[in-house]
């Protein structure tokens, strides 16, 4: 956790002056799940707020973090509601430049809170010690992390926007994943809007095996679709619907992650209300 302390007191102090050349959204999404490149996190209800700052030269910032907003025993991290189950800190710059393609490199440091939680034994007979309900308690310990670099193409001045992103991923598995993505937004009526997206991931090996407890090799990961309707309430404050489905592709990664019981569920749709705040 002192990583953590020291990066929460570095953003304190750096924020500020930040903020006066650069622009600014605060984010603040209630959600019915959390998915996440097709990984099912967590089947009931999340808040995730984010942060998002667009400063000078195509330097950017962004704060994104999770929190469980119930018990629930089927998340990734049983019994956690109320608290941070992730934490995202990345910085990022984009070329400054005009051209049909845009290009984003950045990195993402993932904080774990609730990671890294040791069985708690029983003083008496030295097995594992249970809560009321059975079931085994865990010890509050320092938040595991990881690290990831990525590159995203863009292309700019199109009716759809498709994207790729490759992202490499720095401290567990030491592999990969690509990102191809398509959005869209439509302007519906005054201040409404209508924001259309879908992304389809390509992973390694490595990356499936550590990410999806599947030994199936390279392969297609997931497919998810999103769609977000905005209302303009002022020219900074905006709110919104949002909806979404993801899916797991392969069929030996949704057979193995069916055995493993890694998460509850391998097709997901969830929704939820969304705000944003910019400055």
């Amino acid at each position: 956790m002192n990583k953590i302390t020291a990066l929460i007191i570095l953003l304190a102090l750096a924020l500020p002056g930040a903020l006066l050349a650069a622009d600014a959204t605060l984010s603040a999404d209630i959600l019915s799940a959390f998915a996440y490149r097709g990984a099912v996190e967590n089947d009931e209800p999340v808040f995730q707020p984010s942060l998002d700052i667009c400063g000078p030269f195509g330097f950017g910032f962004n704060l994104w973090a999770n929190m469980n907003l119930t018990d629930n025993r089927d998340s990734c991290y049983p019994d956690t509601g109320g608290k941070w189950s992730e934490i995202d800190l990345e910085l990022n710059w984009t070329l400054p430049w005009e051209g049909p393609l845009a290009l984003t490199v950045g990195a993402i440091y993932f904080i774990y809170p609730q990671e890294g939680s040791d069985f708690i034994l029983d003083d008496e007979t030295g097995g594992l010690a249970s809560d009321e309900d059975g079931y085994p308690l865990l010890t509050e310990t320092p938040a595991d992390d990881g690290y990831e670099l990525y590159l995203t193409l863009a292309a700019q001045d199109l009716p759809l926007t498709p994207s790729i992103t490759f992202c490499h991923d720095l401290s567990n598995t030491h592999d990969w994943i690509i990102l191809l993505g398509l959005e869209h937004t439509l302007d519906l009526a005054d201040r409404i809007s209508l924001d259309l997206g879908a992304e389809v991931g390509f992973a390694g090996k490595y990356y499936i095996e550590d990410n999806y407890d599947s030994p199936t090799g390279s392969a297609w990961t997931h497919i998810q679709f999103d769609a977000a309707l905005n209302y303009e309430l002022t020219e900074t404050l905006t709110v919104g619907l949002k909806a979404a489905v993801s899916t797991l592709l392969d069929s030996d990664i949704r057979d193995d992650i069916k055995d493993s019981r890694l998460y509850p569920h391998r097709d997901i749709f969830f929704g939820g209300l969304t705000a944003s705040y910019s400055f």
